[in-house]
């Protein structure tokens, strides 16, 4: 009897010696992997990460975009509101992803799919019935989300589209692909900018559509300060607002060098540069006098991979002496 309460004994005190030591290793192994952290995002909402995603939605394609640069296509289960064309190197496998909405889904149709992970731009966060929900309402769900920073930011940088990779690096810990494909990015810009640094800077005037008797165009804006690393200048980038609608008196005024055309919806950019043409009032106007137009599609002006290719687009378009061999 003596003998098994010494056992007994013994049994309990090594119980009681491993069970601290679980718990510790259990706190160092979630330590070590980085998780949790909290990440705040649209509207100052904060979301937790408590895990390496592995259902992902897609909300739009440049979005998306990032996403499979990191090499994260495999983990992306669904797409939505695809209303541009990836570049070739990511196109055949995300479109061979279901498409669940022409836009954005329901949170009824987004809960079916059980996604672990939402990314997109910001207007799919929202309270409107246009959007899906916003990211408290995802929190209770148990779904986690982010929004990309360009989509939300008064006067977004390319440092913001760097932080959208760190982010997503930390997120599914590639820190180090995240950290090549900014590297690279900085690289590319950093040689633009030298190219053109001492050229006179070049007016521009990007015309999105017509609107309320005006043309809609962007201010305070991530393609203003794309504008702006190419060696040009928005003529409307002190409006406060990151997209605003102007007067035509306002655009004549401006006479811009060039006008920049986006290509997208209904109304194709052919059809913008005949408005234009066909606009008396931009008669004397310098760019259309000398047919300088630039299209451009919406996700070369949306964070992307391709933002260094956008900026050397917009220079060689506004300083093309700059580039000859």
């Amino acid at each position: 009897m003596k003998r098994r309460k010494q056992l007994l004994a013994m049994f309990l005190a090594g119980a009681m010696t491993l069970a601290p030591a679980a718990a510790f290793a259990e706190e160092t192994e979630t330590e070590s992997s980085g998780f949790p952290f909290t990440l705040v995002t649209r509207d100052d909402q904060e979301v937790t990460f408590d895990h390496v995603p592995e259902r992902v939605l897609s909300t739009n394609p440049n979005t998306g975009e990032e996403l499979m640069a990191l090499g994260l296509g495999d983990k992306i289960i669904a797409t939505c509101y695809n209303n541009a064309v990836l570049p070739e190197e990511y196109r055949e496998e995300y479109e061979s992803k279901p498409v669940i909405a022409e836009k954005y889904p329901s949170l009824e149709v987004v809960l079916d799919l059980n996604p672990d992970f939402i990314y997109g731009r910001s207007s799919a966060f929202s309270e409107k019935d246009s959007s899906i929900a916003t990211h408290d309402k995802l929190t209770e769900y148990g779904i986690m989300s982010l929004s990309s920073i360009e989509g939300y930011k008064l006067g977004c940088d390319v440092e913001d589209v760097y932080q959208d990779f760190y982010n997503l690096g930390r997120i599914f810990q590639v820190e180090d692909k995240a950290e090549e494909i900014v590297e690279g990015m900085k690289e590319k810009i950093s040689g633009i900018e030298e190219k053109v640094a001492d050229a006179e800077t070049v007016k521009v005037f990007n015309f999105d559509s017509e609107r309320e008797g005006g043309a809609y165009t962007p201010g305070n804006n991530f393609t203003s300060k794309l504008i702006r690393h190419a060696g040009g200048v928005n003529v409307f980038e002190e409006l406060e607002s990151t997209w605003n609608v102007v007067s035509w008196e306002a655009v004549v005024e401006a006479n811009p060098d060039v006008i920049v055309i986006n290509d997208y919806g209904d109304v194709t950019a052919e059809e913008k540069i005949q408005f234009l043409n066909e606009n008396e009032a931009l008669a004397g106007v310098t760019a259309v006098e000398n047919q300088n137009y630039l299209v451009i599609t919406l996700p070369e002006v949306f964070a992307s991979t391709r933002v260094a290719d956008t900026i050397e687009k917009f220079a060689q378009a506004f300083h093309p002496e700059c580039f000859e061999e």
